[in-house]
């Protein structure tokens, strides 16, 4: 064939030619990495400022860096080798990697400045008492002798002269809970000698004062002045027979919750309301916020319709008590819906403070709550894997010196989560043989004990508790002389008085800045000192220390771990009958240390013996948990936003190694294995079912940590999310 003149010309250069390679077996990923490595390619990695999903990133014990794999799925890898024979290693899970950065700077660690002058403390002894505002000097020395009060307070100051001198309705607005506002309901005068010379009320002379409480503990707190005034209470989930018994009897002051009170005007004869001289409706804004405005409408409209009687059944004149029905309204916030309750209940009040008592002063929506002087605010600023570990570093160092904190509150949002850490960090499981009201809900700590307290006092307390077992825990956690810790739900953040609480922890911010003020307001009272620790996420949640608008000081969630977990640390007893706890204690830094005890947590929900219950309680606690965190108020969910909250590192706070299904409260996808489907089992939320078996869930998409979901699996999530914060008011938070 003749050339047809076409000369081709390849260069090759030096380099010899270089043939694709192909992977094949071993997994996806493993492919992948290896092909980007063959081609030249960086691997993909975190890269903090272009806001890229963060990856997880496991270790395998103390091997070679190759042990170390980033996409190692979560849970033990069984105990066989490999096709290159290593031998797969126990998974050490890594908290302080792959978190993200919090933007608050925090300055450096202060000397400790002079403590502020408390702002709520009694006034002086010798230069104010109670008998010289007006009480007689029995009750005056029962309040000093039998309830310690020394002296009053400055709102009660402002308060009780004008009580007693005066027939006018009030509004008073005070920082720490005010007892007594009814001082003359006890005590008669008897003709004019001077100085005046008192008898005692008795009992039978019918009720003189009524005080309706936003809740039945906050009922439980009036001080007894017996033998001299006889009061009793009357709520919800008690015996309405004995109740009736106790008026028949004859009371002084009638202290009752609207329902239970409205029921017994309605129905109980023997309740004569013609002898009641005074109404006090404390925490106003809890009784409207709680949806009570009926029942209060009808209690005073009751009672003003009855006729006031000069005399009782037994003909003793009732000449010297005020003319008038006199209504007090009490609250520590100044809210639209206070106001609007001392709408329905007041007239011509006087607005007493604690600076002031001023009858002409009106009462407007600008006075503000504001924390007492001696009580210091701090927050911490943790990601949400090293979350649980922060809580147990911050109390163990609380409890690090004896007799520094006697008496500690942790609030959490829902109730199933107060079951779980109470169950986390309880010593050893209840007795067989203990059959007392507080088996459940009082044991001695774990973890967060230390050489100079070697017993800590675990208490949990919410409202899907009977009754009889909410009494018995705050009995015993009022009467409790070892340190200790309560865990409760916003049932404890108003009217608890509880005064040797020096630290309230708000471990999951509160719904509304209004709750926020009554959670710390159980700490720092009458003038003693006292200190609130908040806990924030990075990112969002930072900004709502600006909405806070209060003085405070912050650090790191791993200043407050190196501090702590220098220590060892004291693990759970595996039996109550057993004398000593174990013990984890290794030679590892303090952050190691935390680690470690991470993965014991995790292991002790994996244990197949006795880790089930407790790992039936931490998916049940993520669960609500996640749909709690939907229900903050509309002005502060900017800062809760529920869609940059990271699902698979939440759950880890929780013990889990994956995050469960069905946080929307609907059946999650489950794939049994040989193809059948898991049998479900019911637990405390409707419609919430979960299967007992770990290895048949089917993770959610957005929970692997990887970034390798896929879009469509990516939508469905958010998709559930926007349900969860639509239906976030049908779920019942304790």
């Amino acid at each position: 064939m003749a050339d047809d003149g076409m000369l081709l010309n390849f260069d090759l250069g030096d380099s010899s030619l270089k043939s694709e390679v192909k992977f094949t077996g071993g997994r996806w990923r493993d492919r992948v990495r290896a092909q980007r490595s063959a081609k030249g390619k960086p691997s993909k990695s975190w890269n903090g400022a272009n806001g890229a999903p963060l990856e997880r990133q496991r270790q395998f014990g103390k091997g070679n860096d190759d042990d170390d794999d980033a996409d190692t799925p979560a849970g033990d890898r069984p105990a066989k080798r490999q096709k290159d024979g290593r031998r797969w290693r126990q998974v050490t899970s890594r908290l302080f990697t792959s978190n993200p950065t919090a933007k608050t700077i925090f300055e450096d660690a202060q000397p400790d400045a002079e403590p502020a002058q408390p702002s709520n403390a009694p006034l002086t002894a010798e230069a104010e008492n109670f008998h010289a505002l007006g009480l007689s000097k029995r009750i005056a020395h029962h309040l000093s002798t039998k309830l310690e009060m020394k002296a009053p307070t400055s709102i009660q100051k402002n308060t009780i002269p004008q009580l007693v001198n005066g027939d006018s309705d009030a509004f008073l607005q005070a920082e720490t809970a005010y007892h007594g506002p009814q001082p003359r309901c006890g005590w008669q005068q008897h003709g004019n000698q001077n100085p005046p010379q008192f008898r005692p009320v008795r009992h039978d002379f019918g009720a003189d004062a009524r005080v309706v409480q936003a809740d039945r503990h906050r009922a439980r707190e009036a001080p007894a002045l017996r033998p001299w005034i006889v009061s009793t209470t009357v709520i919800g989930g008690e015996s309405k027979k004995s109740e009736k018994a106790r008026i028949r009897k004859g009371v002084n002051i009638l202290i009752a919750t609207p329902g239970r009170l409205t029921d017994h005007l309605d129905h109980t004869k023997v309740l004569d309301v013609g002898t009641v001289r005074w109404l006090v409706l404390d925490e106003g804004d809890r009784l409207m916020e709680m949806g009570f405005e009926d029942e209060l409408k009808m209690i005073v409209g009751k009672i003003r319709e009855e006729g006031l009687k000069t005399r009782n059944e037994d003909g003793v004149l009732l000449d010297k008590l005020p003319q008038r029905r006199v209504t007090v309204l009490c609250s520590a916030t100044m809210k639209m819906t206070a106001q609007r309750l001392g709408e329905i209940s007041l007239q011509d009040a006087v607005h007493v403070t604690a600076s002031k008592s001023d009858p002409d002063a009106e009462v407007n929506n600008d006075s503000v709550f504001s924390a007492p002087a001696q009580l210091k605010q701090t927050y911490i600023i943790t990601a949400a894997k090293p979350r649980l570990m922060t809580l147990i570093a911050l109390l163990k160092s609380t409890f690090a010196r004896k007799g520094s904190v006697m008496k500690a509150i942790i609030f959490i949002s829902c109730a199933d989560s107060v079951d779980f850490h109470f169950e986390l960090l309880r010593s050893a499981p209840p007795a067989q043989n203990d059959t007392s009201k507080t088996v459940g809900t009082v044991a001695e700590a774990a973890y967060i004990t230390s050489p100079a307290n070697h017993k800590i006092a675990l208490f949990k307390l919410h409202g899907s508790l009977q009754q009889p077992i909410r009494t018995a825990t705050l009995k015993a956690f009022h009467e409790e002389t070892d340190p200790c810790v309560l865990i409760t739900t916003d049932i404890a953040s108003r009217g608890l008085d509880v005064p040797t609480v020096d630290l309230v922890i708000e471990y999951d911010p509160a719904f509304a800045v209004d709750d926020h003020v009554h959670r710390i307001g159980r700490t720092a009272r009458a003038g003693r000192p006292g200190k609130a620790v908040l806990f924030l996420q990075p990112g969002c949640e930072e900004g709502y220390l600006a909405h806070l608008q209060a003085s405070m000081t912050g650090q790191s969630s791993e200043s407050i771990i190196q501090k702590s977990f220098i220590t060892p640390i004291m693990l759970p007893k595996r039996s109550a009958t057993d004398a000593e706890a174990p013990v984890l204690n290794s030679d590892k830094s303090a952050l190691k240390r935390a680690e470690a005890l991470q993965l014991h947590i995790e292991q002790r929900l994996l244990d197949e013996k006795n880790g089930q219950k407790l790992l039936d309680a931490a998916r049940q606690a993520f669960r609500s948990y996640i749909r709690a965190y939907a229900t903050h108020v509309k002005d502060e969910r900017k800062y809760f936003d529920i869609q940059q909250l990271h699902l698979g590192h939440t759950a880890k706070s929780f013990g889990l190694r994956e995050a469960p299904g069905g946080i929307g409260g609907g059946p999650s996808r489950r794939v049994a294995k040989g193809g059948q489907a898991a049998k479900k089992r019911k637990h405390g939320d409707a419609g919430d079912k979960s299967s007992g078996n770990r290895s048949e869930e089917v993770p959610h998409p957005e929970l692997d940590v990887s970034g390798q979901a896929d879009e469509d699996a990516a939508r469905r999530m958010r998709m559930k999310m926007k349900e969860v914060m639509n239906q976030s008011s049908e779920f019942n938070l304790g």
